[in-house]
């Protein structure tokens, strides 16, 4: 949707100035990424005026690199309470395999690129950019963190095996999920879905042992 098509942004009653410049930055970062900021087109669009943009944010680089933080956490976020509420509720180890085969598929299938090429996106806002890094380090082991603590709950259960280190699953698997961005480039749909299957089969065979790999994808 181009700027002209969308709706103009309104502010909510209880919304501040700096979450209102934050949003209008995440819907334009969402359309164009980094290239297409204008500072002109934010303040426009958020009605708000250059001083507010410097008291929050120092300058417009600081705004964006608030927009990339927060557009990485929520997005991360909202996929890893799906997670957890499925694995919070599953007590059957099959069901939670299938639903595992299933979820993976999701994330992996073409819906999912317009999200992975943001991810993609903000991950390389860190390049030679040592304390923004950081600052994104921290999202993604926090989140790693609460995937790890839903994987934990299975786990308990023995639905998961036993010697899994479930934090180091959940950054490789999060890894597996930025790299399919890879697989993309490459523009072969038989090598996409290669890479989809053996990452799956992959997956199961850590977290579930290798009776899993045998279910059909």
């Amino acid at each position: 949707m181009t700027k002209s098509q969308r709706p103009r942004a309104r502010k909510g009653a209880a919304e501040s100035s700096r979450d209102f410049l934050l949003r209008v930055t995440i819907a334009q970062l969402d359309e164009g990424g980094e290239d297409k900021i204008r500072l002109e087109a934010i303040l426009a669009e958020a009605d708000c005026s250059p001083s507010s943009l410097y008291h929050h944010f120092g300058n417009l680089r600081g705004l964006v690199d608030e927009a990339q933080i927060a557009r990485f956490e929520r997005q991360l976020a909202g996929r890893t309470q799906i997670v957890r509420d499925a694995f919070d509720r599953i007590t059957d180890r099959e069901e939670l395999i299938r639903f595992s085969i299933a979820t993976l598929k999701g994330l992996f299938d073409t819906e999912g690129a317009e999200s992975r090429s943001s991810r993609a996106n903000a991950l390389g806002s860190t390049y030679k950019r040592p304390d923004f890094a950081k600052k994104m380090g921290v999202v993604l082991q926090e989140n790693c963190d609460d995937l790890a603590a839903a994987f934990r709950i299975a786990q308990l259960r023995g639905l998961i095996l036993p010697s899994v280190d479930l934090r180091a699953v959940a950054v490789w698997v999060q890894g597996m999920l930025f790299g399919r961005v890879l697989a993309e480039l490459v523009n072969d749909d038989v090598i996409e879905r290669e890479w989809d299957a053996l990452t799956i089969r992959a997956i199961l065979f850590t977290m579930f042992g290798p009776d899993a790999t045998d279910i059909p994808l």
